[in-house]
């Protein structure tokens, strides 16, 4: 079974032709999706227990108190179990390229890892080891999303391939072009770019909407009859 392969597109129907009701989302759709909520709420909780400008501040630059490292660990936390759930997924459903999607699940878990668990340096302070580990595991944790959709659409054509992979694109290019804007503030320590926090958050929120794609995917391949 491939993903996309169009096998829902019929309705199943039952004794006397009549249409059987919805099948049950699988469990792993539905913790991945509890998941997404949890990281989601932790993300947005930063914003209330430490003085954050969500404009021109990045939200791991914003996790300065106990409670601020403790959300972004339990967000971190949340998309690492996403990332088990959609193993499980690839799994169930058996899509082409399965060992390929473990893969980028494996490295995008571990980038959530070494974001969470290395500090960011701020801003004036000297470059550190944890500091670039922090900025390598951010890049991946942004960067694997959008290859897990287009690998997981491939060249599909009905929609829901159609719309993966169009987010993926949308979501990839913004990424890129946000660590092209950001490499300045890397590389020559110079001040962050005006909204660059707004920025962020816009291209976070493109990759929850690609993660939930793929999840929404693969549950659609592991459903067929």
């Amino acid at each position: 079974m491939t993903a996309g392969s169009g096998l829902l597109a019929t309705t199943p129907t039952g004794t006397g032709g009549r249409p059987q009701a919805p099948a049950r989302a699988p469990g792993w759709y539905r913790y991945a999706l509890s998941a997404v909520t949890v990281a989601l709420v932790a993300g947005l909780a930063l914003h209330a227990v430490d003085d954050v400008h969500p404009l021109h501040q990045m939200l791991s630059e914003t996790a300065v108190s106990s409670a601020g490292i403790l959300l972004l660990g339990v967000a971190a936390a949340a998309l690492v179990a996403v990332a088990g759930c959609l193993g499980v997924g690839v799994r169930r459903a058996g899509p082409r390229r399965a060992g390929l999607l473990t893969l980028l699940l494996v490295i995008w878990a571990a980038g959530l890892v070494a974001l969470a668990v290395f500090p960011m340096d701020l801003s004036g302070e000297p470059t550190t080891y944890a500091g670039v580990l922090h900025r390598y595991g951010a890049a991946v944790a942004v960067a694997v999303p959008p290859l897990l959709g287009l690998v997981l659409a491939g060249a599909g054509r009905d929609d829901g391939a159609r719309q993966l992979r169009a987010a993926s694109v949308v979501t990839g290019v913004a990424g890129a072009v946000f660590a092209a804007a950001h490499l300045p503030t890397i590389l020559l320590d110079a001040d962050s770019l005006p909204y660059i926090g707004l920025v962020e958050r816009l291209l976070l929120a493109l990759m929850l909407v690609v993660v939930i794609r793929v999840a929404r995917m693969l549950r659609d391949a592991g459903c067929g009859p």
